[in-house]
């Protein structure tokens, strides 16, 4: 068995420092990769519209004491600006067939999700290039519809962000604001 220096000056001779190892240890088994852990939890819905599959996943961001909708700086989401609707990963709804979203045709595939939002409307955007990081590559000409939905406020704040499926439609749920798009079998 090797004693504590000996074991030091194996590390020496491999150019590690000893004291480096438990600290990289601390970070790596700290640092979760695990989606569930993370400060935006990787969350999903999956239905079935019109027999037809439909999946949603997105990061979920927490309101945690903050002001997230509103005009200037001083908001997480301010007004009139591209968002990727969620945190991290770019959210994301791949459906098996052709549905009609609103009343646009939307074809089988996978597409992000980001919006613009506004105090009395918000315009939303399905884009052809769904696996991205945030919005900082979003191409406008990617876009496969932009449609507006007309948001309602609750007067309880809902902690976590969230879409769903629920009454043949899309929704969407944070902080005290909700909306939902309808979707139909073309």
């Amino acid at each position: 068995m090797k004693t504590l220096f000996q074991f030091r000056t194996y590390l020496r001779s491999k150019s590690i420092n000893a004291t480096a190892l438990p600290l990289c240890c601390l970070i790596a088994f700290s640092c979760s990769s695990d989606p569930q852990n993370r400060p935006s939890p990787l969350r999903s819905d999956s239905t079935t519209l019109h027999g037809v599959a439909a999946y949603i996943e997105f990061s979920s961001p927490g309101v945690k004491n903050r002001e997230i909708f509103g005009d200037g700086p001083d908001f997480l989401v301010p007004y009139g600006e591209m968002w990727r609707t969620g945190a991290n990963n770019a959210t994301f709804i791949s459906i098996a067939a052709d549905l009609a979203i609103d009343t646009f045709l939307l074809d089988s595939g996978s597409y992000s999700i980001f919006t613009i939002p506004n105090q009395n409307q918000w315009e939303v955007i399905f884009n052809r290039e769904w696996e991205q990081w945030g919005s900082y590559s979003y191409k406008d000409s990617l876009d496969a519809i932009r449609l507006t939905v007309v948001p309602r406020y609750a007067d309880q704040s809902q902690e976590r962000m969230l879409f769903y499926f629920a009454d043949d439609s899309l929704k969407f749920r944070w902080d005290k604001v909700r909306w939902a798009i309808p979707i139909n079998r073309p």
